[in-house]
């Protein structure tokens, strides 16, 4: 009896199962959730280390970290190129290393200037490994590279869940030692990372004319258009950690308390089910119409935020976590589907190029969106979340007709997969 229990429980976890199968992909993924523990860390204790250890104002914080935000854009495309032409895993392994230099660096931090020049220095690092790591998962995922992507999602969603309470036991100390070994903790685990990755095959680098022998100049008009759609759709992401704390406090009767339960239940969501709501996500066409329908859910989700305002408190509520859950599957079906198209409609021979530019749009999204985001929804009200989500809903559905002129004019080869990579048989995905 207890044999039989116990094969149900398998078979209704493997549903679940964030891990890709042995090999290479393995091997990034936990490479991946160390990366992460340490960025965990660091994203809830590095305002205060800049506040209280740095000695920086909080208006100086925001300047700095958008000054070196913008100068970190600059890295993606000729990092991508390098990627293109001297192997991705090669340039990526050289980017933790930068990464974990310039974020040692951060707790020499004493004025304004180095704060900004070493938060530079960390986001230049961070788009260019970047660029060069969206290669290398492709080339490991074989002819499942957004299996494997949703896959390193769940664990980086994982890592930083690991990385958060880490941080708030040296917070708690209240020293500038405790913030230090945070940094520094950081710092480690892309060291770590980078010693995890160096055990993957080599990928081989890409002739500049590509396959057949041509030479592709620029960057195609349909996946410019499709870049400037994603960032459209980014202006999703400063909603749970920003601008959707501030709406409850502000103008909701909504528990202020229920604020801390955001970040986590979309995190142990995006761990649960970013592989399994993946499925069915494996060819740009596919790509395109789960863009839209994350469009919808993205909409049903601030519709119902926005709706939060005229209700009493229980009932606001039970309406964030409906609204969270709905929510969090547009982002879930969003995530595949951006990765999808970004790879899939990429040249072989310019998949490093086409990533940095894709990044590129990403961060620019990024920048834009946090301000937007805020004046729409904290500015306007419920119609606010209502504009930013025909905002978003209008990129998702844009993305079909625009995919299929990418195809029209020339999708990208399929690259040539590394030994032990994930593959399928023809016709089984």
């Amino acid at each position: 009896m207890s044999a039989v229990v116990t094969t149900a429980v398998r078979r209704a976890l493997s549903g679940f199962s964030m891990l890709p199968d042995r090999g290479p992909g393995r091997t990034l993924f936990w490479a991946t959730v160390v990366n992460t523990v340490g960025t965990g860390m660091y994203l809830t204790s590095s305002a205060l280390f800049f506040v209280r250890v740095v000695g920086m104002s909080q208006t100086q914080v925001g300047l700095g970290l958008t000054v070196s935000g913008l100068i970190g854009l600059l890295a993606g495309v000729p990092v991508g190129r390098l990627a293109d032409r001297s192997g991705p895993r090669r340039v990526y392994l050289v980017m933790l290393g930068a990464e974990a230099l310039a974020m040692a660096a951060l707790v020499l931090a004493r004025s304004f200037t180095t704060f900004v020049l070493l938060c530079s220095c960390i986001s230049l690092a961070a788009t260019a490994s970047a660029a060069a790591r969206g290669p290398l998962v492709r080339a490991v995922g074989g002819e499942r590279p957004t299996h494997l992507r949703s896959c390193l999602r769940s664990g980086s969603n994982l890592g930083v869940a690991l990385g958060g309470p880490l941080a708030a036991l040296a917070i708690g100390s209240g020293t500038r030692t405790g913030y230090e070994l945070l940094i520094l903790g950081n710092a480690v685990t892309f060291a770590v990372c980078a010693a995890m990755v160096s055990r993957l095959p080599h990928v081989p680098p890409v002739p500049p004319g590509g396959a057949d022998g041509q030479r592709r100049a620029g960057v195609s008009r349909p996946y410019l258009c499709l870049v400037g759609l994603n960032a459209v759709m980014m202006q999703q992401f400063p909603v749970l950690p920003l601008v959707l704390p501030l709406w409850i406090f502000l103008h909701t009767r909504a528990p202020h308390a229920i604020v801390g339960v955001i970040v986590p239940l979309s995190t142990v969501l995006v761990v649960l089910l970013q592989v399994r709501m993946s499925r069915g996500i494996d060819s740009p066409a596919a790509a395109a119409r789960f863009m839209a329908r994350s469009g919808f859910a993205v909409l049903a989700g601030f519709a119902l935020m926005g709706a939060m305002a005229a209700l009493p408190g229980w009932l606001a509520s039970a309406v964030l976590v409906l609204a969270m859950v709905v929510y969090t599957f547009g982002e879930i079906w969003y995530s595949a589907a951006s990765f999808e198209l970004s790879f899939a409609l990429a040249p072989a021979e310019s998949q490093g190029r086409y990533q940095g530019v894709f990044s590129m749009g990403s961060g620019i999204g990024r920048v834009v969106s946090q301000s937007l985001a805020t004046l729409l929804c904290l500015g306007l009200g419920f119609a606010g979340w209502i504009l930013l989500g025909v905002l978003i809903l209008a990129a998702g559905l844009s993305a079909v007709p625009t995919t299929r002129w990418a195809l029209r004019t020339g999708p990208g080869d399929e690259p040539a997969p590394l030994p032990g990579a994930q593959q399928v048989p023809a016709g089984a995905r």
